[in-house]
């Protein structure tokens, strides 16, 4: 394994060809409670886990049908109110990991209230799945530079991965310019698989699941994964059981272009979705960890 020394990380550099596959698990409403106002309604952990229901079965479906596994960050809640949702996904052969307690930005909490639900959701999510959860990633990628605290909060509470980073300046709640783009250990021990971005006129412009999937055209994603494939450099693609099922509700009173933002392409996702897993390998975030060297073979 060849390395990188820098002041801030060990970055792993030789790497394999396939990407990791997360899949991060949450309701609609609940996504977008901090961004926007939300009808309390549909904040409700029922109307929530209906939703991801419908939802996850569809992707479940596709995964089996393109023989693909994935990690899915879980909200911590989800295994406390449907926990046979957790189960089903470990039972199928994915990899469960945690997506905090309740989708709530870490920018908000105090260190004391992250720790305990860090360790109330891993604890939830273990006992539904039967498994050791190992990876962490924050809700609306919420670990940035003035809280970089909770990196050493997540190795305290036995995570062995994040991927909560985003090396980019130009989002209004998520970023860390300056970090490596690829898989690297924090100096705690903590390794950090990043959220991958472009360089784009002197700018890192994130790319590669999630709403960006859904705004820019199908081959600028699929084009980006096959050529770091091609350079042996494994990224992350991310996306939610909301932008590839049939499930998602109307919240009303939406400025026009939070209403295009959060629903463009909705009703495309499965088959846009399905072309992803056509065109690109993927399996899980320890997998992909594990040949890099960067986890023990044990981990997962």
């Amino acid at each position: 394994m060849v390395t990188r020394r820098s002041p801030a990380a060990t970055v792993m550099t030789e790497t394999p060809l396939a990407h990791a596959l997360t899949i991060d698990v949450e309701g609609f409403a609940e996504s977008h409670a901090e961004s926007v106002h939300v009808d309390p309604a549909l904040l409700e952990p029922a109307a929530n886990d209906r939703e991801i229901r419908e939802n996850l079965a569809v992707v479940l479906d596709l995964l089996l049908a393109h023989g693909c596994r994935a990690t899915f960050f879980f909200l911590g809640r989800i295994a406390k109110s449907a926990p046979d949702l957790v189960r089903q996904v470990a039972e199928a052969g994915h990899e469960v990991a945690c997506h905090s307690l309740y989708h709530r930005r870490i920018t908000g909490q105090t260190p004391e209230e992250f720790r305990m639900d860090l360790a109330e959701a891993k604890a939830r999510l273990e006992d539904s799945c039967g498994r050791s959860v190992i990876g962490f990633r924050a809700p609306d990628f919420s670990i940035g530079a003035g809280n970089r605290w909770a990196l050493d909060e997540l190795v305290a509470c036995g995570f062995s991965y994040d991927s909560s980073v985003v090396p980019t300046a130009l989002h209004d709640v998520y970023g860390m310019p300056g970090v490596p783009h690829g898989i690297f250990h924090w100096p705690n021990g903590l390794v950090e698989f990043p959220l991958p971005v472009i360089r784009v006129l002197g700018q890192n412009i994130p790319v590669g699941g999630g709403g960006y999937f859904r705004l820019y055209p199908l081959r600028v994603t699929l084009s980006y994964f096959q050529r770091e494939a091609r350079r042996g450099s494994p990224r992350v693609f991310y996306i939610h059981p909301y932008e590839i099922g049939p499930a998602a509700p109307r919240l009303r009173g939406l400025p026009v272009t939070r209403r295009f933002r959060h629903y463009v392409r909705l009703r495309q996702g499965r088959k846009r979705f399905s072309h992803v897993l056509d065109a690109v390998r993927f399996t899980t975030m320890s997998e992909i960890l594990v040949q890099a060297g960067a986890l023990p073979r044990k981990a997962e």
